[in-house]
């Protein structure tokens, strides 16, 4: 697609004509046949040639460290492309539909630095960018960083890109994101999420739950309904005996109009979420609602009100900030002082107290469910760390939203649904009024450290957490650029073409989808039971090598040894008893550290002993046709053709690095593995075989 593109309407057209009237855009020297891939509806807006792309960790100087090629700005993404990258047949990485393996999406940068005569300087669309431009440093929010060098480019192509990247890459409009101007239709339907944007749905998951339909019904906000502008879906759960009338009167008295919320259920205990009241002193409205509250309880228990205030939005984005400094080292002399004192570092920077703090939050709430006692989530206006200890809490006590389509219908109903304000959180717009904070990200570190904890109780992988995180910074899918189901409605009815993230077929081949599904998932007693394979009361499960042993040391964990006589209530439920402390928490590599190549384990990591598990259940699953079919010429042996065979092998921060194993052998593993994925996990085919 020709940069300069038939006129049409959009957001971007005053943008580009200032680039395209200038002839430097179109400049092609020895790099013109080196193109990004362009999408329908995305427009170039300026290209530099013989541009730097530096490794992290590098001096700037050393010109032999980094590689050449193209540096192109659309109205969509950083695109930058070498001869190398139209090579890249040979390796196996996550490949993106949507992006190269150097692009990022214009949502996903963050900070933009200026190097001219040595001296570095952050840019903003409120300054100005020098005339003459040595080198770029780009900041992303997913805690990339990359280093672009101008010294062999045009003059003024540094200037150039650097202003054509603040004009589009901090929109001040919502309609000014891609979103808006990509054309592609799109005709699927998400069949497997719950979205919780009908009044079914939530019929639904009140049955799912086993809620009392006596005490608990769901509100439906129809067409003729005349509210004010809200950041309530249409259809939510309320206490039964108060009418939408009462319930829309009381709402006003909460920040947000937000009055009580159910969420969840378990046994008799309800989990609630409602906003504070504005004025503390008059709390009459308040205590009024959370005596309906307490009516819906089978025995009337007062509810346990949590207070969600602490610690504040302020404080989670500051540590953030400092958590991605510490990851994004731009020069060796950086990365050796912060390596000598990273500890000190990284307590510094408060995250993973943060994270302990959520995950004690959360922990403390279903404990007190587990007793039959109804929790209250209390905080502002509800839609911030309500949305996050509710969703932990959920995964430490239903195994359902330990499934991949349980968890993003979780994701689905206490984020999107009931209006966290991705926008204003992810710094989507640029706003002086609304404050950035991750907490989205914070979610899926507490979930992570949860997954490493009790790694046979989910049924996704770290990777599959780590794209969720990259996924919230792609403008083509609706999932997470809004504030409240409202914006999304006006946005569709203004005609956006409304895509979930949730259909991965839409970003990834299956060969890269395929790394979502945890090889050593073992499914819950309950969903076993009603498939054809047992797993035998004798069998013992297989150590997972690399995680702690918290199933055969720590006090509650998921899983126990089978031979043991008796399980505890809570093991034969499935629920998780996280270690919450700082000292039992890890640091999440793949996701802060898989862009510093300096610090990646070749041939190491997690993502190798996956690997070797993925072989044990596709050698499982052969074994179990060869014994049915009484075929075993094809059995995979020790040997091939007299020489040991080895095991592809696989670097640490791998699929989001280059690796030099076989495409063709790794992707047979792969699939092969993941066929029998479908109906259970490694223990299951070596249960199955056991039986056999």
């Amino acid at each position: 697609m020709n940069h300069i593109a038939t006129k049409e309407k959009n957001n971007f057209t005053s943008y580009l004509t200032e680039y395209q009237n200038d002839q430097d855009v179109a400049a092609g020297g020895g790099d013109a046949d080196l193109n990004p891939k362009f999408l329908n509806g995305e427009l170039e807006v300026v290209r530099a040639n013989r541009v730097v792309l530096y490794p992290p960790v590098t001096n700037k100087n050393d010109a032999s460290a980094g590689k050449e090629g193209v540096l192109v700005v659309t109205n969509f993404k950083l695109s930058f492309i070498t001869v190398e990258d139209s090579q890249s047949a040979n390796f196996v990485y996550q490949e993106n539909i949507y992006l190269g393996k150097n692009d990022v999406t214009l949502s996903n940068i963050d900070l933009i630095y200026q190097v001219a005569d040595k001296k570095k300087k952050i840019v903003s669309p409120q300054g100005k960018t020098s005339s003459r431009i040595d080198y770029l440093l780009i900041i992303c929010k997913n805690f990339r960083l990359l280093k672009f060098g101008f010294k062999l480019s045009e003059a003024g192509k540094g200037k150039l890109i650097a202003d054509a990247l603040l004009r589009f890459a901090f929109p001040t409009r919502h309609n000014l994101l891609f979103s808006y101007s990509y054309k592609e239709k799109y005709y699927n339907i998400i069949r497997n999420v719950t979205m919780f944007n009908k009044k079914s749905d939530w019929v639904s998951e009140l049955q799912r739950c086993g809620a009392s339909t006596k005490d608990w019904r769901v509100l439906y906000i129809d067409g003729q309904i005349k509210l004010p502008e809200s950041t309530m879906p249409l259809s939510y759960v309320i206490p039964k005996d108060i009418s939408d009338t009462d319930y829309f009167q009381a709402a006003e008295t909460f920040r947000g109009a937000r009055n009580a919320i159910w969420v969840f259920q378990y046994d008799i205990a309800s989990l609630i979420r409602m906003a504070e009241l504005p004025d503390k002193t008059d709390n009459k409205v308040e205590n009024l609602v959370i005596e309906r509250v307490r009516a819906c309880h089978p025995t009337m228990r007062q509810p346990h009100i949590m207070d969600l205030t602490k610690p504040s939005l302020h404080a989670i984005n500051s540590s953030y900030k400092k958590l991605r400094q510490l990851c994004t080292p731009d020069n060796p002399k950086t990365f050796s002082e912060q390596d000598d004192k990273f500890m000190k570092h990284l307590e510094a920077s408060s995250w993973l107290l943060y994270v302990s703090n959520c995950l004690t939050y959360a922990h403390d709430v279903a404990e007190r469910m587990k007793n039959g006692e109804t929790v209250i989530l209390q905080e502002n206006e509800g839609r911030d760390m309500c949305c996050l200890i509710s969703s932990l809490t959920q995964i430490i006590l239903d195994t359902h939203v330990r499934t991949i389509n349980g968890f993003q219908s979780l994701v689905q109903k206490e984020w999107v649904a009931l209006g966290h304000p991705f926008s204003d959180r992810l710094g989507h717009v640029q706003s002086t009024v609304t404050e950035e904070c991750p907490l989205f990200l914070l979610f899926l570190d507490c979930t992570w450290q949860l997954l490493q904890q009790f790694p046979q109780d989910f049924e996704f992988t770290e990777t599959y957490l780590t794209t969720l995180w990259d996924a919230a910074f792609m403008p083509i899918f609706d999932t997470f650029q809004f504030n409240s189901e409202h914006d999304r409605l006006v946005a569709r009815n203004e005609g956006l073409v409304l895509r979930p993230v949730w259909d991965w077929g839409e970003q990834f081949l299956d060969k890269d989808i395929i790394y979502f599904t945890n090889p050593c998932y073992r499914r819950p007693a309950s969903e076993a039971s009603r498939r054809s394979v047992m797993l035998p009361s004798t069998a013992v499960p297989l150590p997972i090598l690399g995680a702690p042993d918290y199933h055969s040391t720590q006090p509650g964990g998921s899983r126990v040894v089978q031979n043991a006589s008796v399980e505890s209530h809570a093991e034969q439920r499935g629920i998780l008893n996280p270690q919450c402390s700082v000292k039992c928490l890890e640091l999440w590599a793949q996701c802060y550290y898989r862009w510093v190549p300096i610090l990646e384990i070749p041939n190491g990591g997690m993502p190798q002993v996956e690997l070797f598990h993925r072989v044990i259940l596709s050698n499982a699953c052969k074994l179990q046709q060869a014994i049915q079919t009484g075929d075993f010429d094809d059995l995979p042996g020790a040997q091939q053709n007299g020489t040991e065979r080895n095991l592809p092998s696989v670097n640490s921060f791998f699929p989001f690095s280059r690796n030099n194993s076989d495409p063709n052998e790794l992707t047979e593993i792969l699939i092969a593995s993941n066929e029998l994925l479908i109906d259970g996990s490694i223990f299951d085919a070596i249960s199955q075989a056991q039986i056999e």
